[in-house]
């Protein structure tokens, strides 16, 4: 599904109704290997069109990345006018846009819009763009934006690892468990648990398959003493043993 629906009681009815989804979002950062994609779930309240609402929040900045190590490369007065969809091919109508970003971060916000509406979107192929209504030959000087754009292979554009399982500065009770995906050379992932600055357990694990295919990967911690941890996973250049890609994410354990 695009986006999971979550049921809340209702006390005064007795019965059950919908507040809110959960939605992927793409949002940026600076890498080892360039400017990649990461991906957050984020609530919006339900409404009749939350494809639009999620891309509307993400273009005028009003939404940030739950982890301070991302960040949404669109904001200030960017704005969402509308979007319509005909033959499996959404226009996004944008106002005047400002984004004062280079050639490689021009490109990364268009693919946070692509990759962010498309996952809403399933039935839709393509994303265009137009400002006001008239197609402009670019948002920053740098990428064409006369044509159509579809998700670029994961490979190219997402991190090769992600923490999907756990949010920045999340509780979480014992017994404590990561899940996450990747596409690394020969599935190789190797994480890191931390407390205090001190490194507790450092352990390679494999993904269920090897780059170019992208796949889950997944590390039981047990249980945990209460306090705070960062847990690392990380690819290492298997030519030279530079950091080749990294996520993280700092935890507390009650």
């Amino acid at each position: 599904m695009a986006f999971a629906l979550l049921l809340t009681s209702c006390a005064n009815e007795g019965d059950l109704k919908l507040e809110s989804s959960s939605a992927k979002l793409y949002f940026v950062a600076d890498t080892p290997r360039g400017l990649k994609l990461y991906s957050e779930e984020h609530q919006f309240e339900n409404s009749e069109d939350i494809a639009l609402d999620a891309i509307a929040t993400l273009v005028s900045g009003d939404i940030a990345p739950f982890d301070p190590d991302y960040s949404n490369l669109w904001g200030g007065t960017n704005a969402v006018n509308a979007i319509s969809i005909a033959d499996n091919v959404a226009t996004i109508d944008l106002d005047t846009v400002a984004l004062n970003v280079g050639a490689e971060g021009e490109q990364r916000a268009i693919d946070q819009i692509v990759w962010t509406y498309l996952e809403l979107a399933p039935a839709v192929q393509s994303v265009r763009f137009t400002v006001n209504s008239s197609v402009v030959e670019s948002f920053a000087g740098h990428v064409d934006t006369t044509g159509e754009f579809v998700r670029a292979p994961g490979y190219e554009v997402l991190n090769p690892l992600q923490i999907s399982s756990l949010v920045e500065g999340e509780e979480l009770s014992n017994p404590v468990s990561v899940l996450g995906e990747a596409c690394t050379f020969e599935a190789n992932v190797l994480w890191r648990l931390s407390k205090d600055g001190k490194v507790l357990r450092e352990e390679p694990t494999t993904a269920a398959t090897a780059c170019p295919d992208r796949s889950a990967w997944s590390v039981t911690l047990g249980e945990l003493a209460p306090g705070d941890y960062k847990f690392e996973a990380l690819e290492f250049s298997a030519e030279d043993g530079s950091l080749f890609a990294i996520d993280d994410k700092n935890f507390t354990v009650k």
